[in-house]
């Protein structure tokens, strides 16, 4: 059985034996050395200067704690809503009572950067780096060079793109970055990853946000103690540290350029089958994740891979569902061996339901757009 969903992904097995070690994350000092350790090492990867914090939680924890702690009731929030988590980030601000303005385009295309408007009033832009969903990367820089120009805090869902695409957190002006450990880190599900900058900090304290569990005034109190304000999933931790480890220990230039190639692999030999992919641009087409047209229902294809080949592939969410499918090449899968994997399934399974494709040709393809060893 192998996972090649957008996360969860599949998991190396170094990861899953470093979560082997019985922890007292609140007594052992030697953890919180680990932990402090391992929050450099993220830092280090998205250039960043401010602080990071590593909370018990699926990634939208972290979604959710960015938003808790900016945003008062009132206050004004632009969303950039161009896929499903642009809408629900919006939706996030709208539960906190701010008084929010979308800036929306189709699903498959890159945002329009010229739609954004006079961000002066504006307490926060929410953006989304990889809309996972629809297989989409966003203009970053195009976006990050308008907010810079206004007082807003830039809140950046980054979680389907660190590990697997490059962010410059200082350059581009990103006040909260938000990530996860299931995705491009090919860890454990179970953890938010938040990166907070000073400005957002400062911001953070004045608004005071009264919860406990996603209050980062509440953790600092604590980290500047030498604790954590609760017990920590330590094994996750250790799990996201080996993983953390494999990346660097490959090389981050190497990393990114093997999910370029992934990307380009998938996309050639889905073109070769006949098969539509979602987003329009290849430009615009993520690295970590690419979507595509379902030649029919895609429960009966998915359903068909799993059960009769042992692969996981995915659908996709909203309009999108049981009309597009998506194959992760995401992190530790992103990968020639992984990639081939998934191509092969897909082209069984067209054949099964009556599609003539040549899954010989389609895998000739996707291998000429990898360098050896990858």
């Amino acid at each position: 059985m192998v996972i090649l969903s957008p996360g969860p992904t599949e998991i190396p097995r170094e990861v899953l034996v470093s979560m082997l070690k019985t922890v007292n994350p609140d007594l052992d000092r030697e953890f919180f050395i680990l932990y402090n350790n391992l929050t450099e090492s993220i830092k280090k990867m998205i250039n960043h200067d401010g602080s990071i914090y590593i909370m018990s939680g699926e990634g939208m924890l972290g979604l959710e704690a960015a938003i808790a702690n900016s945003i008062v009731k009132g206050d004004k929030v632009l969303s950039i809503s161009n896929g499903i988590f642009g809408e629900s980030f919006a939706g996030l601000a709208r539960g906190y009572g701010a008084q929010v303005t979308t800036v929306n385009g189709p699903y498959d295309e890159p945002i329009d950067t010229s739609k954004i408007p006079d961000l002066k009033g504006y307490k926060a832009v929410t953006f989304v780096y990889v809309e996972t969903p629809a297989g989409l990367i966003n203009p970053i820089e195009d976006v990050a060079k308008i907010v810079k120009e206004s007082d807003a805090l830039f809140i950046v869902d980054a979680v389907s793109a660190v590990g697997g695409v490059p962010i410059d957190c200082k350059s581009l002006g990103v006040d909260i970055c938000l990530m996860a450990s299931q995705k491009a880190f090919s860890s454990t599900p179970g953890l938010a990853i938040v990166a907070l900058s000073n400005k957002a900090k400062s911001l953070i304290k004045k608004v005071n946000y009264s919860g406990y569990y996603m209050n980062f005034n509440v953790w600092d109190e604590n980290l500047n103690n030498g604790m954590f304000p609760y017990t920590q999933s330590a094994n996750d931790i250790l799990a996201l540290k080996t993983s953390i480890d494999l990346i660097y220990s490959e090389g981050l230039e190497n990393v990114y350029k093997r999910h370029n190639e992934s990307r380009n692999a998938t996309i050639s030999a889905l073109k070769s089958m006949g098969i539509v992919p979602f987003v329009k641009n290849i430009k615009y087409a993520a690295p970590t994740v690419t979507a595509f047209y379902s030649p029919l229902d895609s429960s009966l294809m998915l359903d068909f891979i799993w059960k009769k080949l042992g692969i996981m592939l995915a659908g996709s969410w909203g309009p999108l569902s049981n009309k597009v499918m998506r194959i992760g090449h995401m992190g530790n899968t992103a990968r020639k061996a992984f990639v081939i994997q998934a191509i092969v399934a897909l082209g069984a399974a067209m054949n099964n339901f009556g599609f003539k494709v040549d899954i010989e040709s389609a895998v000739n393809l996707a291998n000429k757009e990898f360098l050896p060893f990858t």
